[in-house]
């Protein structure tokens, strides 16, 4: 029988290998992936109107220090500096870097630092507690990961994990666009398996569906489409994806949604490690 952690890297490597046999054909190339999207994951850190936030606002205290691993635009670690004493953001991506100092720079924060690096290769202090949102799904070798994440917590190790990787709601477009089927990478329903041959137990809480992710326009959708599946302008594949846009997406009250994909849902996975 094959091992929950030998499964959770076999479905990362090959989601990573369709993706690269893609860029290859395509010979695409992208210094730093996130640009085109980094802006978008600001957020306002004195918002109110978010339970996930809430929740983990409730787990920490003024006197806490908090490491971010992978913290991007700083959705979550910003917030935090608002009421933790300090909160170290562990984050590779130089414009999503950008995004965070901007706005701790505007909203007035000052208790935030960077360490520019991948996880992996992080050198950082421990934390009282440790945060990792949205970054496993693509980790190949999750148990050394989430080993390290529990040797830099004093206290609390905290996941946020949908139920399926985020990226799988553009899935519906790999068929037509690349002719095959996308090879999903796995979420929360493929973690906690992982976690208990780790031989931890943590505690999850589940949060209502998020609101669905639509598209201003279908133009908005082109554009941010080409990235996200490798697709240079004026190609036979931007021909097919034009058409897929057409196909696939449909009016709603919020915008323009992918036909057939239901909001995700998060879970909040938290344990104390052992020492």
């Amino acid at each position: 029988m094959t091992s929950a952690i030998d499964s959770w890297k076999h479905q990362v490597e090959t989601h990573h290998a369709q993706s690269e046999a893609v860029q290859a054909k395509a010979q695409w190339s992208s210094a730093d992936f996130w640009r085109p999207y980094a802006q978008y994951f600001r957020q306002d850190p004195g918002r109110t109107d978010d339970p996930v936030i809430d929740k983990i606002l409730s787990k920490i205290s003024p006197t806490s220090t908090v490491l971010d691993v992978g913290g991007g635009a700083g959705r979550i670690a910003l917030p935090l500096a608002l009421k933790a004493s300090h909160v170290t953001v562990a984050e590779p991506s130089e414009s999503m870097i950008e995004q965070l100092q901007e706005e701790a720079q505007q909203s007035g924060i000052t208790n935030v630092s960077v360490v520019q690096s991948l996880w992996e290769e992080a050198r950082t202090a421990p934390a009282d507690v440790v945060i990792c949102a949205h970054v496993l799904y693509g980790v190949a070798d999750a148990e050394p990961f989430i080993r390290k994440l529990a040797e830099h917590a004093k206290q609390q190790v905290m996941i946020l994990c949908f139920t399926r990787a985020p990226i799988s709601r553009l899935s519906p477009f790999w068929l037509p666009v690349h002719g095959e089927e996308r090879i999903d990478m796995p979420g929360l329903s493929e973690l906690m398996p992982l976690l208990w041959e780790m031989g931890i137990y943590p505690d999850v809480e589940m949060f209502e569906p998020s609101p669905q992710q639509t598209f201003e326009s279908h133009e908005h959708a082109h554009d941010q489409l080409l990235n996200r599946l490798y697709v240079k302008p004026n190609t036979e594949q931007d021909d097919r994806l034009k058409k897929a846009i057409q196909d696939l997406l449909i009016e709603t009250s919020d915008g323009l949604a992918i036909r057939d994909v239901e909001p995700g849902r998060q879970g909040l996975i938290i344990w104390s490690p052992e020492r």
